[in-house]
């Protein structure tokens, strides 16, 4: 991108040159139209080489995740940010065969809360702070990934090379969302109808392209329309209420509770909230819960910790509801307390 900023300068730089040689060599005759084209020119040529720093001060300073990933400033955070990536596609680091088979395995599996969307160190995320309190005769293991739920979080599970003695299964309030795709609820979701799309001319084409006009763009968007949030999370309290994708769900919870007790795997389960809306969370987490406690895995609320902070204090920032770095921090004293309290590492150490 550097390399294209430096073309447009030169060309800009290039066209500046070939105007003033037309001024001072083939239209030398003075006129007031001669001193408006001048005066015009090196207005036009000042304001393009401002845009253009602006520009790449954008590309380089403004570099932010959000909550969806459909910024241009969000790309560039995956860019710098999203590493490691091992063998199997993860945010994480790959192990030798030897080690894994020779090592107890914990698994992190989760969506991008556990991936650590927003989180710029990944040895910050509670994956990582769960190896360095286990220490080196544990393997934690990150299995997750953006936009992940239930459905593929089983699969990620059950294809994985060698078997873990502990999971961690991070449940979050949108992991209903691909079995009430598969239900009959009427209004099947798609990531597309969060926000409208830039118009399809030469303006939205200078909005996919320029991250100077991206960022003024979606904070226009964001200021002038429903937060796409909000009809996330309207659409989620909708497929809860509704009966058949929750059997559906419950049913997809209950295959992968089954699975862990099959293979004599521990399952933790820990239930995150909307760290935007906790007393909205509320009926969704006790939906959740019951149905854990029922299936004989008792589920870890994190809701307790968040309801003393503010949103502001539990987020990455202003546009990614994603948690951030301390409440990774909090929340993996809280999981490695949990795994203490239920004996998981004893256990494991037979495994």
């Amino acid at each position: 991108m550097i390399t294209t900023y430096l073309s447009l300068l030169a060309l800009i730089l290039l066209i500046f040159i070939t105007t003033i040689a037309v001024f001072q060599n083939l239209w030398r005759h003075a006129s007031k139209l001669r001193n408006y084209a001048i005066n015009f020119a090196i207005s036009t040529f000042t304001i393009l080489v401002l845009l253009l720093i602006l520009e790449v001060s954008f590309y380089t300073v403004m570099v932010r995740s959000d909550s969806f990933s459909f910024t241009l400033a969000n790309q560039r955070w995956f860019e710098i940010y999203w590493h490691p990536i091992n063998q199997l596609g993860y945010r994480d680091v790959d192990y030798p065969e030897d080690t894994l088979k020779s090592h107890p395995l914990m698994m992190v599996v989760g969506d991008s809360f556990i991936a650590g969307q927003g989180i710029k160190n990944y040895q910050d995320r509670l994956s990582n702070r769960l190896q360095t309190k286990l220490g080196q005769d544990w393997i934690v293991l990150n299995i997750a990934q953006v936009g992940w739920s239930t459905t593929e979080e089983y699969q990620a599970i059950i294809s994985y090379p060698e078997p873990p003695a502990v999971i961690i299964l991070a449940y979050f309030i949108d992991d209903i969302r691909a079995a009430a795709n598969r239900s009959k609820v009427p209004d099947k979701f798609s990531f597309t109808e969060l926000v409208q799309p830039p118009p399809n001319n030469l303006f939205g084409w200078l909005i996919k392209h320029s991250y100077l006009a991206n960022f003024y763009y979606w904070e226009w968007y964001r200021y002038h329309n429903r937060q796409p949030e909000d009809i996330y999370w309207q659409r989620l309290r909708y497929f809860y209420g509704d009966g058949e994708a929750w059997q559906v769900h419950q049913q997809e919870l209950r295959t992968l509770v089954n699975y862990t007790r099959q293979h004599n795997i521990k399952l933790l389960p820990i239930i995150f909230p909307n760290l935007i809306s906790l007393e909205l969370s509320r009926p969704i987490i006790d939906k959740v819960s019951t149905l854990f406690q029922t299936l004989g895995v008792p589920a870890l609320d994190l809701s307790p910790y968040f309801q003393h902070h503010s949103p502001a204090e539990l987020v990455v920032n202003k546009t990614d509801a994603h948690p951030n770095e301390q409440v990774n921090a909090a929340v993996a004293e809280m999981v490695f307390a949990e795994i203490t309290k239920r004996h998981l590492i004893e256990y494991a150490k037979g495994f």
